[in-house]
C-alpha cells in the first residue's frame, strides 16, 4: 500500500483517488559474493519512509497521480516521474507501458479518515551498469553485455543504471535486497506480503514468459500503521486458473464491475444469511418468492435467485432510492441467475426467467400489497419474507403482516431498546455470577415467542415452526437471525382427530389436573383445590361434589331414623 498523507479528514462517500507505484528489480545488482539472491535470480531496491505517513516503512516507489499532468490519463507517466524524482532511475515512458502488471485497489474500514485508493503497478527491470559506462543511461538489454542470469528476463526491457545514478531524497532511502529472507516485512505495509510475494514468485522463474495481470482488492481494518491489519481482501492473477468458491466468484464480480454497494460487510451479512434461510427451509419450493423488507441495493434478494433454482422472483421493499447499489448488484450478478446457468435449470427443463424488482415503498404498504398479488397465485408456504439487519419496530412489522399472510419468514433484528427501563432489572435477576443479558437477545427471544404463539399464523391456517440461529460474530456483532417456517395447521386437525391443537392441549391439562388431584397426602387427607382458582375452566369441583354427597347421606339417614322412631309411636297407640 503506498503511503499517503491522512490529515485531511474523508467522507464515506470520498471519490477514488489514482496513485503508480513501481516494482524496481534487477537481475545483477547483487554483489559478486552473494549467492543467495531475492527471489532466486532477483534483486529488489525497496524504499524506507523518512516522513509522513508510513514513516519506518518500507515501500516500492510512486506516489500520487496529478491530475493537472494529465497523469490521470496516463498513469505510467506518474509512475515515470515518481521514480526518478524518488530514486534518480529514469525509465522511458514506453518500457513503463510495457511493465504495467495490474491494478490494486485499497479500502478502508475507517473511510472517514483514509479515502479509497486505486493503485496502478508497474515493473521496472533494470540492470546495473559500471559507472564508468556512460552509453549506459537509458539503454535496453539489447545493447549490454547480458551474463546468463539476465537471459531469463530477455522479454523484457533491460534499462542500465549506473549504480551511482540511484540516489534517494528527503523522503525515502531507497536500499537494495538481495535474498528473499532479508525483504523485511515486517516492516513493509501488510499487503506487501501477499502480492510482492506473489510478483517475485512469478519473475524469478527463468523462461515465464506469461504476462503478469494483478487484479486485487485490499480491505484494512481502522488504525492506519499502527493496526496494519488487513480486514479482507482477494487478489486475482489473470494468467492463473484458479478454481473460486461462488462466495468468491460474487465478490470478485463486485470489485471487477467496481461496485461498492453492497460493502464488504453487508456481502458477507447476506451471504450469511441467505445460506441460514435455505438451509433451514429445506425445500426450494419455499423460495419461488422472495420479498426482502428495507433490502436497500438487494444483494440479499438477488442472492436467493442465484443461489435457489426455484426462486424465480425477487422484491425489494424499501422507500429508499438505492439506484447505484441496485444498477450495481445487477451488473455485477445478473449473469449469475441467468436461466441458462446449469445450476439455476438442473431439474427445471422449463425454468421461468428470473426477476429481481425493486419497490420503493414503506412495506406497511408496499408488503401488503405484494403478499394479497402473490398470495392469489401461490400458496403462502411458497414466499419467503426476508429482512436483514431490521431494525425492532421494523421486525415486529415485518413479522406480523407476514405471519398474517402464513408465509415463511426470516429476519435478523437490530437496535432493540427498552425504552422505559422495564427489563432491566430482570436480565440482572436472570443472569447469575452478576452477568447481564443484553437488551436485544432479550428482544429477539420474545419476537421468537410472540411467532410460537398458539394463535400466530391461524388466520392463514397456518403454525410456525420457529428456530434462532446465530451469524459468525466476526461478521456481525448483532447477529440472531430468527427462522419461522409455515406449516399447515390442517396436518394437526387430521391427527388429532378433527379437533383444533390449542383445545386438544386443553383437554390434557384438564386430565392431568383431575390425575393430580385424585392423589392421596402421607396423612390421607385429599389434595383438593378451590373452585376459584380455576373458575369457568369446566373443571369438576371435588370438594363441592365431597360435601353434598356426605349431606345426601346425613339427610337421608336422620329421615330414616325419625320416620322409624315416628312408625314405633304409631303402633304403640
Amino acid at each position: 500500500m503506498k503511503a499517503v498523507s491522512s490529515s485531511r479528514r474523508r467522507g464515506p462517500d470520498s471519490p477514488t483517488v489514482d496513485f503508480s507505484l513501481v516494482v524496481v528489480l534487477s537481475p545483477n545488482a547483487r554483489p559478486s559474493d552473494d549467492d543467495h539472491r531475492c527471489g532466486g535470480d532477483l534483486s529488489i531496491l525497496l524504499g524506507k519512509k523518512l516522513r509522513g505517513f508510513g514513516k519506518g516503512f518500507y515501500n516500492c516507489f510512486g506516489g500520487k497521480l496529478e491530475r493537472s499532468r494529465g497523469e490521470h490519463d496516463h498513469p505510467a507517466a506518474g509512475a515515470v516521474r515518481e521514480l526518478e524524482e524518488e530514486t534518480g532511475i529514469v525509465i522511458p515512458l514506453s518500457v513503463m507501458q510495457d511493465g504495467f502488471v495490474g491494478v490494486m485497489n485499497f479500502t478502508f474500514e475507517d473511510g472517514d479518515v483514509h479515502g479509497p485508493m486505486r493503485i496502478y503497478l508497474y515493473c521496472a527491470f533494470i540492470s546495473i551498469a559500471p559507472n564508468h559506462d556512460a552509453s549506459s543511461h537509458n539503454v535496453d538489454g539489447s545493447d549490454l553485455d547480458h551474463s546468463e542470469s539476465e537471459q531469463c528476463f530477455a522479454r523484457h526491457t533491460l534499462v542500465a543504471v549506473r549504480s551511482n545514478q540511484i540516489r534517494g531524497c528527503d523522503e525515502i532511502e531507497p536500499k537494495w535486497f538481495h535474498r528473499i529472507d532479508s525483504i523485511p516485512l515486517d516492516e513493509m505495509f501488510c499487503d506487501d506480503s501477499i502480492w510482492l510475494t506473489l510478483l517475485l514468485n512469478h519473475y524469478s522463474a527463468c523462461g515465464d514468459d506469461d504476462p503478469l495481470n494483478f487484479d486485487g482488492w485490499f480491505h484494512f481494518h481502522p488504525g492506519g500503521t499502527d493496526v496494519n491489519s488487513i480486514l479482507h481482501h482477494f487478489i486475482q492473477i489473470k494468467k492463473a486458473s484458479v478454481m473460486l468458491t461462488l462466495e468468491k466468484r460474487l465478490f470478485h464480480a463486485l470489485h471487477i464491475n467496481h461496485v461498492q454497494s453492497p460493502s464488504i460487510k453487508e456481502f458477507k451479512e447476506n451471504w450469511s444469511m441467505a445460506n441460514a434461510v435455505r438451509t433451514f427451509m429445506k425445500d426450494e419450493s419455499r423460495m419461488e418468492y422472495v420479498l426482502d423488507v428495507a433490502g436497500g441495493h438487494g444483494a440479499l434478494a438477488a442472492l436467493f435467485l442465484v443461489l435457489v433454482p426455484s426462486c424465480h422472483t425477487a422484491i425489494v421493499i424499501d422507500p429508499a432510492n438505492c439506484t447505484s447499489g441496485m444498477n450495481g448488484v445487477r451488473k455485477a450478478w445478473g449473469t449469475f441467475w441467468s436461466t441458462d446457468d446449469t445450476n439455476a435449470t438442473r431439474n427445471h427443463s422449463k425454468a421461468k426467467s428470473k426477476e429481481l424488482r425493486y419497490r420503493r415503498e414503506c412495506l406497511r404498504t408496499g408488503l401488503r400489497e405484494e403478499l394479497d398479488l402473490i398470495t392469489q397465485k401461490v400458496k403462502g408456504r411458497n414466499v419467503t419474507v426476508v429482512a436483514c439487519h431490521a431494525c425492532q419496530h421494523l421486525t415486529d412489522e415485518t413479522l406480523q403482516i407476514a405471519s398474517e399472510y402464513g408465509v415463511n419468514i426470516a429476519v435478523m433484528p437490530c437496535c432493540q431498546k427498552d425504552h422505559h427501563g422495564s427489563w432491566k432489572g430482570l436480565t440482572n435477576r436472570l443472569c447469575s455470577g452478576g452477568g447481564i443479558l443484553p437488551i436485544g437477545a432479550l428482544m429477539d427471544l420474545l419476537a421468537a415467542g410472540k411467532m410460537l404463539g398458539w394463535d400466530t399464523g391461524s388466520g392463514a391456517g397456518v403454525r410456525y415452526q420457529v428456530k434462532m440461529k446465530l451469524m459468525d460474530k466476526s461478521i456481525s456483532e448483532q447477529n440472531r437471525m430468527i427462522l419461522c417456517k409455515a406449516e399447515a395447521r390442517d396436518d394437526d386437525f387430521i391427527t388429532n382427530g378433527g379437533r383444533d391443537e390449542k383445545e386438544v392441549a386443553h383437554e390434557r391439562l384438564t386430565r392431568a389436573y383431575i390425575r393430580a388431584h385424585k392423589l392421596h397426602s402421607k396423612d390421607g387427607q385429599s389434595k383438593v383445590a378451590r373452585r376459584d382458582s380455576f373458575h369457568g375452566t369446566g373443571f369438576v369441583n371435588y370438594k363441592t361434589t365431597d360435601w353434598c354427597i356426605r349431606s345426601f347421606l346425613i339427610g337421608v339417614g336422620m329421615g330414616s331414623a325419625l320416620s322409624l322412631m315416628i312408625a314405633s309411636q304409631i303402633r304403640r297407640k
